[in-house]
């Protein structure tokens, strides 16, 4: 899948050794992870669940290329049978250029034609330019607690 200035390519377990470097960069995991370690078993269950998500529902966890270096990753995950949820990191060199808004709203097209009605987004409280692309994304505020910001993007056909 492609935008005007990225190319997102699906992750799988073949990844496992860039991503879990990328996840544990202290930046991204600091809200990504709330500042805790991704071991390898994690995000081998991340990758996993994501290329079953792919094969099932058509949507996963993208890694974001631009100019064929990887910057981030973003996707969507399933919440228990409910919900399904957008994830994503950026390498913080890559920070304030809209690169996770552009990824971002992508990843929401794939949702859309996978069928998908909702989109439920989560915040860090203390994560303001994530605040800022969730409305930028067109998502209204849920709701706040246990240290997050619930949004929910709704998607049109």
């Amino acid at each position: 899948m492609s935008t005007r200035r990225l190319e997102l390519r699906p992750a799988g377990l073949s990844d496992l050794g860039v991503l879990v470097r990328h996840w544990n960069a202290p930046q991204v995991k600091r809200y990504l992870f709330d500042d805790r370690e991704v071991s390898p078993k994690l995000a081998e269950t991340l990758l996993r669940d994501s290329e079953t998500d792919f094969a099932r529902h058509g949507y996963g966890l993208w890694k974001i290329f631009r100019n064929e270096v990887l910057v981030g990753v973003c996707g969507l995950r399933r919440r228990g049978e409910e919900r399904v949820e957008i994830l994503y990191s950026l390498d913080p060199l890559h920070w304030g250029a809209g690169l996770a808004a552009e990824a971002a709203e992508a990843v929401l097209g794939a949702g859309r034609r996978a069928g998908l009605t909702e989109i439920l987004i989560e915040t860090d409280d203390g994560n303001a330019p994530s605040h800022r692309l969730a409305e930028r994304l067109g998502a209204k505020f849920e709701g706040e607690g246990d240290g997050l910001r619930r949004y929910v993007v709704t998607l049109t056909p």
